[in-house]
């Protein structure tokens, strides 16, 4: 869905292009640290008790379910369960 004039889409890239890559790149990076907030916050709010290794289970169900076959699925988890890193 686009839902954006192309007036605006195009003065949006003309803005965009006269920033420096290194700019583009650490705005492109604050808004994937945003995201990962955003989607913790909604992960503790339906499971107020869930513990900070399960949070990293949870994140992969979030974002990378449907990339991956069931069989795959199931891997990535165990593995996840195995190591037991908290989600940061």
């Amino acid at each position: 869905m686009n839902d954006t004039c192309s007036t605006v889409e195009n003065k949006l890239f003309e803005m965009m292009q006269q920033k420096t890559e290194s700019e583009r790149f650490f705005m492109g990076a604050s808004m994937f640290d945003m995201a990962r907030l955003v989607t913790k916050a909604s992960i503790l709010e339906d499971n107020p008790d869930i513990s900070p290794a399960e949070i990293r289970g949870e994140f992969f169900r979030y974002w990378y379910w449907e990339d991956f076959d069931t069989s795959n699925r199931e891997k990535i988890l165990e593995a996840m369960r195995l190591i037991n890193i908290p989600f940061e």
